[in-house]
């Protein structure tokens, strides 16, 4: 099961993306305290970092070891949760459902407002939009 942390020292409102994707993936979020990489991945192979960058909000996604997906949280907005809740993780963008796929419960949708949109805690309902960042983000080869 993949597991959701972010950065050692994040701000209130990056742990309470964290926490809130955590809850809407249905997986585990936990402090990382000092914890670095290697205890990460020996806590779970698969696991989300969220962190602050100099260029804003970071989405990172490892799979042993490994980043297999980055992305930059260009814009996000934070709208009060009207009617039901959604219980599932979508985006928007046929690439970075590609990429992510294989790693975490996302599905593709039509939805407009953001590449990733997913209802957490508290009425919120979170529209990201999410472009590459640091390292490429590649779709794995299935074949």
């Amino acid at each position: 099961m993949t597991v959701v942390t972010t950065s050692r020292k994040a701000a209130p409102n990056v742990r309470s993306l964290a926490k809130d994707l955590a809850f809407a993936l249905g997986y585990p979020f936990f402090t990382r305290g000092k914890m670095g990489l290697h205890e990460l991945n020996s806590i779970d192979t698969s696991f989300l970092i969220i962190s602050t960058e100099p260029a804003g909000t970071r989405l990172q996604i490892y799979s042993d070891g490994e980043n297999v997906a980055d992305y930059l949280v260009a814009n996000q907005t934070i709208e009060d949760r009207t009617g039901t809740m959604n219980t599932e993780v979508s985006v928007t963008d046929q690439s970075v459902y590609d990429v992510m796929k294989p790693y975490i419960q996302v599905t593709l949708s039509r939805e407009k407002g953001g590449t990733m949109i997913f209802d957490g805690t508290r009425r919120r309902r979170y529209l990201l939009g999410l472009t590459p960042y640091g390292v490429p983000c590649v779709t794995p080869d299935t074949s």
